[in-house]
C-alpha cells in the first residue's frame, strides 16, 4: 500500500516536471561546476568498420581524482593499439595533450586529432590520427527519453530516506548522442590507413560517481540504412533499473518504451556474446536485435567499476547493423 502511494507521488511529479531542453551551444560545449564533488562532463566517439576495424575514444573532465581518457584503434593486420599514458594537460576546449575534439560544425560536424605513442602486442607504434565525424542523424536529448512509469516504479521501491534523494541528484544528468560516420586517415609508424566507420558519439554531463553503480549496459546501433538507436539501463547501488533510449527513423526520433530486465538477458554470463532481444519504442513498433559479439576492450574506472567496451555485428528487424555493446559491474557486487 505505502508503496503504491510512493509510486503515484513519484510519477505525478515526474509528469508535471518542466522538460528543459538544452540549446545547440550548451550541447557542444564542455561543462564544468568545481562546487560539485565528482562532477563529470564526458565526451565519446566510437567507430566500427566493415572489415572488422573499430575505434573508441573518450575525454571526462572532473572535479576531483582526475580527468579520464580512452584511446583505442584496431586493425585486423595490426591488431589492437592502445593508449596507456595520460595525453597530457587539459586545454581550454575538449583536449588532453595532443587528443583533441574540435568542433567545426555544431551538431553536425567534429575533427578528431591525436599524435604520439601507442601501445600492442607487437610494441609501441607512432601513431597520427586526422578524422572528421559527420553527423546522420539528429542531436538526441535524453530529457525527452524518460520512461516516467519505469522511472517511478524504481524510485517508489527504493528506501527513502535524505540520504537516497541525496544520491538520487546522481542520477540527474544531460546526455545527448548522435549517429554518424567518421572518415579521415591513421597513420601507424608512417603506413597510411584511410578509414570509413560508422560512428555514434555521446556527449553527458553531471555528476558521476562509479562507485555508486551496481551495473549498466549501453548498447548502440548504427544500422546500415543510416539510422541509429540506443538502448541504455543502468542500476544503482541505492536504486533499481532505470532505462532509456531512441531509434531515428530519417530526422525523425522515437524513445524507448518496453525493454527487458538486465538480469532477464545478462546474469549467466554477466557480459553475454550474443543479445536476442524485442524492444519497443514510441511510434509504437516491435524490434527484434540479435547481435554477436566479436571483440571488446576493458576498462578499469577508478578501481571502483569495471567496463567492458563490446564490438558487435548484427541485426535490428532484418536491417543490418553494427555495435557497441557495452556492459559495467561493480565488483563488490558481482562475482568477476
Amino acid at each position: 500500500m505505502f508503496e503504491n502511494l510512493k509510486y503515484r507521488i513519484i510519477k505525478k511529479r515526474l509528469l508535471k516536471r518542466e522538460v528543459k531542453l538544452a540549446t545547440l551551444d550548451e550541447i557542444e560545449s564542455k561543462h564544468k561546476n568545481p562546487n560539485e564533488e565528482l562532477f563529470n562532463d564526458s565526451s565519446y566517439f566510437n567507430g566500427i568498420g566493415e572489415d572488422g576495424s573499430y575505434f573508441f575514444s573518450r575525454q571526462s573532465f572532473r572535479t576531483t581524482r582526475g580527468n579520464e581518457y580512452w584511446f583505442e584503434v584496431f586493425f585486423p593486420d595490426t591488431g589492437l593499439l592502445r593508449l596507456k599514458t595520460h595525453p597530457g594537460d587539459e586545454g581550454e576546449g575538449f583536449q588532453l595533450g595532443n587528443l583533441r575534439f574540435d568542433c567545426i560544425e555544431k551538431g553536425k560536424k567534429w575533427k578528431i586529432s591525436f599524435s604520439g605513442k601507442m601501445e600492442g602486442e607487437n610494441g609501441v607504434k607512432e601513431v597520427d590520427f586526422d578524422l572528421e565525424f559527420n553527423a546522420k542523424s539528429p542531436v538526441i536529448d535524453f530529457a525527452n527519453a524518460m520512461i516516467v512509469e519505469s522511472t517511478a516504479k524504481s524510485i517508489a521501491q527504493a528506501k527513502w530516506s535524505k540520504k537516497f534523494f541525496e544520491k538520487l541528484k546522481d542520477s540527474q544528468k544531460q546526455h545527448f548522442e548522435q549517429g554518424g560516420e567518421i572518415t579521415g586517415k591513421v597513420t601507424i609508424d608512417g603506413a597510411v590507413k584511410e578509414v570509413k566507420w560508422d560512428s555514434l558519439r555521446d556527449h553527458s554531463w553531471g555528476i558521476r560517481k562509479w562507485g555508486g553503480w551496481k551495473r549498466h549496459v549501453w548498447v548502440c546501433g548504427m544500422l546500415e540504412d543510416g539510422n541509429c538507436f540506443n538502448m541504455s539501463m543502468v542500476k544503482y547501488d541505492y536504486m533499481g533499473q532505470l532505462s532509456a533510449g531512441f531509434i531515428t527513423e530519417g530526422v525523425q526520433i522515437h524513445y524507448l518504451r518496453e525493454f527487458p530486465e538486465i538480469e532477464g538477458f545478462a546474469s549467466d554470463p554477466l557480459f553475454p556474446e550474443k543479445l536476442d532481444l524485442k524492444l519497443k519504442y514510441s511510434n509504437g513498433k516491435e524490434y527484434h536485435l540479435q547481435t554477436e559479439r566479436r571483440a571488446f576492450v576493458p576498462y578499469n574506472m577508478d578501481n571502483e567499476y569495471r567496463i567492458n567496451e563490446g564490438v558487435s555485428f548484427g541485426s535490428l528487424n532484418g536491417v543490418k547493423t553494427k555495435l557497441v555493446t557495452e556492459f559495467g559491474f561493480n565488483p563488490k557486487h558481482y562475482d568477476l
